[in-house]
């Protein structure tokens, strides 16, 4: 059966070659992008009698997202992490729907209450529609020879189980409004970037739990969107931030490992990280809080949503390349070999002898 269904499909394309000419194949190609631009206009209705809980509030997109929907007349439950971020918000909405609660995503009990929280002030006639699955923790120290076990479970204690938390406490909800389910990954998530081990395997992971709940819950009518942001100058990439991050890891390697990779690559690193997310970095973080929204809202939202030009044109075709080829192409973007780790340096001149 599977060897007639692969001949089928051959024979199929090899069809398509022969009988489609260039023109026709962009034709089609554009008249599927303008038939999908003109559909993902149509939005949802009733927003007044649809609620909506986003977690990581306290800054950022969440923050923002949470807000633009209670303009737009949604419920909105805030899940912050601290009560700075939660009187923060409160203030800031004041007159809207919207409602914060505590939420610490790595912990089970955290997340129940706050389930017990919208259950408790969910008013009649509104059904909870969409749950957004945003918190999330920017886990890049340096090289896998830095990192620990435990910072790869920090990771995905936040970045993967913390989605899979929020999802599971309110799905039934969900099924029974057949809602949405968003959730945030990144570019990350699509390709793996030296040195961001611990964040893309967490990245990773949300993809592939998304992927899959998304083909269970469509019998329900509920619709998963992905969310993949390339780089934004959010507190998640601020230089001083990720400085402090590299030297609390490298500072507490032991000091042979230490020697091995020396300071100047240290350094070197930092500076080489910095400047090169900040090259192509987007300052304008509604291009993704305007994606999130319309995962919600949209009446047909997509599975995937690349946000950011680096996203689009550089990270999306770059995924389908051959592994060679991306390795190559991350060496040139690292700088080339312009500064060694120590070790290295003493191979290398062995070898020179």
């Amino acid at each position: 059966m599977l060897q007639s269904l692969l001949g089928w499909c051959w024979s199929f394309f090899l069809g398509l070659h022969f009988t489609l000419s260039v023109p026709t194949i962009f034709g089609l190609v554009a008249a599927y992008y303008i038939a999908r631009f003109v559909w993902e206009l149509a939005t949802v209705t009733d927003y007044e009698k649809k609620a909506v809980f986003i977690s990581g509030c306290d800054s950022g997109f969440g923050r923002a997202l949470a807000i633009k929907c209670a303009k737009a007349g949604l419920t909105v439950f805030a899940g912050c992490l601290t009560k700075q971020g939660e009187e923060s918000l409160s203030s800031e909405t004041r007159g809207l729907p919207l409602l914060t609660c505590p939420l610490d995503v790595t912990k089970d009990e955290s997340v129940a209450e706050a389930r017990k929280f919208v259950d408790k002030n969910l008013k009649k006639g509104i059904k909870l529609w969409a749950v957004v699955a945003n918190a999330g923790v920017f886990t890049c120290y340096g090289p896998d020879d830095w990192c620990t076990m435990d910072d790869y479970k920090f990771s995905v204690e936040i970045n993967t189980f913390g989605v899979v938390r929020c999802v599971q406490a309110f799905m039934d909800l969900i099924k029974e409004s057949e809602g949405r389910i968003v959730a945030v990954s990144s570019v990350a998530g699509r390709v793996s970037v030296p040195a961001s081990g611990p964040y893309s395997v967490a990245k990773y992971g949300v993809e592939a739990y998304i992927d899959c709940i998304r083909q269970e819950t469509a019998a329900w009518g509920v619709k998963c969107s992905l969310l993949e942001p390339g780089a934004f100058k959010t507190a998640l990439l601020d230089k001083e931030a990720m400085r402090k991050r590299v030297d609390s890891k490298y500072d507490t390697m032991p000091p042979a490992k230490r020697d091995a990779w020396g300071e100047e690559f240290k350094e070197w690193f930092i500076n080489n990280w910095n400047n090169t997310l900040h090259s192509f970095g987007s300052t304008n973080i509604n291009i993704v809080v305007n994606n999130y929204f319309h995962a919600v809202t949209a009446k047909y939202p997509r599975c995937r949503y690349l946000c950011g030009l680096d996203a689009i044109v550089f990270f999306l075709p770059f995924s389908l390349l051959d592994a060679r080829i991306q390795d190559r192409i991350f060496g040139l973007l690292a700088g080339g070999k312009e500064v060694l780790p120590n070790d290295l340096k003493k191979k290398l001149a062995k070898k020179n002898v």
